[in-house]
């Protein structure tokens, strides 16, 4: 990595981490305290927005929307996205900030936090049960009734550029039982905004699929899903440059 990204990088930490403490703290939570998640909702985008603007100014990270109008601009679907980073629901965001999300039901104990993500009608989940599955009918319901777009991860947690994840089955079922239509995202933000304490200057790139047809089985899904997600992802990588990241086996399932 670059001396000059390695300078750039302790810039944006130690602005990035307190101008969120601070927005979260004093703009978005007081906005909890509104009739309808309108307002809270709004604070949230204006939240990403800023920290796009602090990530752009102190490292050097822009960001690109590819393919984003192909995405519906109203009611309910899927998004099953790639998560590299934590620019990622940030730039799901400013496509439809009507977008809701699965969490863990730890972080609606954590304070502000949790209030914000109850107001934001974001759905809690247990990830240490054994048969989620299981409820993905009533998250699907939750869907409908609200008629917002569900952002869905199917590696479940942030993937390193170069690692690998299991992709989980969850947005099939979505798809299967509730008739969800599901629009895929390839992205390669972990580049640029990685997992640690530094980070590349350089233009992410948030890539929206055309949306899977009906009908399809498991295993055509899954498999379509790892192509659309991961390999596409993968390709993000090396047109930006840094295919030597990637493992000789990274695209094993290409074909």
């Amino acid at each position: 990595m670059k001396l000059t990204d390695r300078i750039r990088s302790l810039f944006f930490n130690l602005i990035f981490y307190p101008f969120t403490l601070f927005f979260c703290g004093l703009v978005v939570a007081p906005l909890c305290f509104a009739r309808t998640d309108g307002p809270v909702r709004r604070g949230i985008r204006w939240c990403c927005t800023g920290s796009l603007w602090v990530v752009r100014l102190c490292s050097g990270i822009r960001y690109e929307h590819r393919f984003g109008d192909t995405l519906p601009k109203d009611g309910a679907l899927i998004i099953a996205a790639a998560h590299q980073s934590n620019m990622d629901p940030m730039l799901t965001y400013l496509l439809r900030n009507d977008v809701t999300a699965l969490a863990k039901k730890e972080l609606f104990n954590v304070p502000f936090i949790g209030s914000i993500l109850k107001k934001a009608r974001i759905i809690k989940i247990d990830r240490q049960a054994k048969t989620t599955h299981r409820g993905m009918r009533e998250v699907a319901d939750h869907v409908h009734e609200s008629g917002r777009p569900l952002i869905v991860y199917p590696q479940a947690t942030r993937v390193a550029i170069g690692a690998s994840k299991p992709l989980k089955s969850g947005a099939y079922y979505l798809y299967r039982d509730a008739g969800l239509t599901v629009y895929p995202v390839a992205t390669n933000t972990g580049l640029f905004w990685t997992r640690g304490f530094w980070h590349r200057a350089g233009t992410a790139v948030f890539q929206v699929g055309d949306a899977f047809p009906a009908g399809l089985t498991k295993e055509a899904f899954m498999k379509r899903l790892h192509m659309e997600v991961v390999v596409k992802s993968n390709d993000l990588v090396r047109e930006a440059g840094y295919g030597d990241l990637l493992p000789e086996n990274a695209d094993l399932f290409r074909k």
